[in-house]
């Protein structure tokens, strides 16, 4: 045999597997572990994350340093951020636009409606709250499409909670979607809609909110297994309670403009918790959770990223919320719906959505210019650009909840409802934060009283107690 044919060889058994010597007589026979293919997978995939990891923090971590260093000073601070800020903090539109909603037991019915508008420029959330009960007329087209999927509807015009109750899964959320375009005049960039059971979970995870019911709510509902008993007064509301709280409208003047109030308000609180630094950490992964289990959405997981990277530094104190303008009234054969105000509904959406940031600006500006002072040397405030809150200072359930509705159907913006603790007057009293506001809703209360007092008026720039003889 040739040298040339041994290399051939030697070759070959240095590929082949190592042969396994024969166990000793007498002794163990020895077994090597070997790796399942799961484990194997997941190594190479530690692996390859770790250095691609390495790899982009080298990367934004060099483009960092030499921007840094680049950077025109100005102010003794660096005028550019960097790549890596950038990456960390990634632009955002002017405005983004999402919907939210609430369903009921059966999960068809739009129980609560919210509009919501990120104003990044500003650092401000609004959230703009739309009647279950408001009257819409759907489109031709849309009509044919709610009776192939529900021959139900007899008519074009209905409650547009109904929209998702005909339409369900195909058609419900796409139509009620482009309703709402209608009457807010621009698109609507995501939408989010979250069962009750995903609310009480949410609440639950972060040890309940402390609120302050405004009224005794008791109704029962064994179909929902709806069932809400609460007494008045600052609580601690877990999950059940909390739902009971935002669902109950029994008890309302004003049916659902009341509970809409008191949804707002809730929210507001529960933001203000679900969005400390604490709270976020410590509850990340009920987060998760309610995002994966109870909502479902259009919102990309690359999106979501992103607007969490808000969170961090946004303040709940800049959240703003309104009722879209309209009234209880009569239509399509429907007794008691919510009629839209349209030429008021045009022009308040149109300040939310597409009045461009500068003017805003400047409006503010003017408003709270120093030279801004009237004949008596006060400073003028415009009080419907003020936070308002209504208390009930009187002995009738409801009160509040009807001068809620009274004045924000006259623009102002009332984002709180609630029982006043202290000594009840027969008139009104109206406490302001500082001296020139209160002048303009003074008008609504003839023989009210203004008082200035920032400890009473201290969460909001308007605290309306309403008098026993407003009743």
């Amino acid at each position: 045999m040739s040298k040339d044919r041994y290399d051939i060889y030697d070759d070959y058994e240095m590929s082949a597997p190592p042969r396994r010597s024969a166990p000793k007589k007498g002794g163990k026979k020895r077994r090597k572990k070997k790796r399942s293919l799961k484990a194997k997978f997941f190594m190479v995939l530690f692996v390859v994350l770790f250095i691609y990891c390495a790899g982009a923090f080298a990367y934004f971590g060099y483009q960092y340093y030499i921007e840094d260093s680049l950077a025109v000073p100005k102010g003794g601070e660096r005028e550019s951020i960097g790549l890596l800020d950038q990456f960390v903090k990634p632009k955002l539109k002017e405005r983004t636009t999402f919907l939210m909603l609430g369903t009921d037991k059966d999960g068809d019915r739009t129980d609560t409606i919210m509009v919501c508008c990120y104003n990044d420029p500003l650092g401000e959330l609004t959230v703009i709250s739309i009647p279950r009960d408001t009257l819409v007329e759907v489109s031709p087209e849309a009509f044919q499409m709610l009776r192939e999927e529900y021959p139900e509807p007899g008519q074009r015009g209905m409650k547009i909670n109904e929209i998702t109750h005909y339409g369900i899964e195909k058609y419900g959320i796409p139509l009620l979607r482009e309703e709402i375009e209608e009457i807010i005049g621009v698109p609507i960039d995501f939408y989010c809609k979250v069962s009750f059971d995903g609310f009480d979970y949410l609440v639950d995870a972060i040890g309940g909110v402390e609120y302050n019911v405004p009224m005794q709510m008791d109704y029962d509902d064994p179909d929902q297994d709806l069932h809400i008993h609460l007494k008045p007064g600052m609580q601690l509301l877990k999950g059940t309670d909390a739902q009971g709280l935002v669902r109950f409208r029994s008890g309302y003047a004003n049916a659902d403009i009341g509970r809409i109030a008191v949804q707002q308000d809730f929210c507001k609180e529960l933001l203000k918790q679900l969005v400390s630094k604490d709270s976020f950490f410590k509850n990340a992964s009920a987060y998760v959770t309610t995002l994966f289990k109870y909502v479902e959405t259009d919102i990309k997981l690359s999106d979501a990223i992103k607007y969490m990277s808000i969170v961090k530094d946004f303040n709940p104190a800049n959240v703003n919320t309104y009722t879209i303008p309209g009234d209880i009234g009569s239509k399509y054969g429907f007794i008691g719906g919510f009629l839209l105000n349209e030429a008021e509904a045009q022009s308040f959406c149109y300040d939310i959505f597409q009045k461009p940031i500068s003017e805003i600006r400047a409006e503010r500006e003017a408003v709270a210019a120093a030279g801004a002072t009237g004949e008596n040397g006060k400073p003028i405030y415009n009080d419907k650009t003020l936070d308002i809150q209504v208390l009930n200072g009187g002995y009738t359930n409801g009160m509040a909840s009807a001068v809620q509705s009274r004045l924000s159907a006259s623009g102002y913006n009332v984002t709180s409802i609630g029982t006043y603790s202290g000594s009840k007057t027969n008139n009104t009293r109206i406490y302001v934060k500082a001296d020139g506001m209160g002048e303009e809703i003074e008008k609504e209360f003839p023989g009210c009283n203004v008082i200035t007092d920032s400890t009473v008026a201290t969460d909001h720039d308007i605290v309306v107690v309403i008098g026993i003889d407003e009743e």
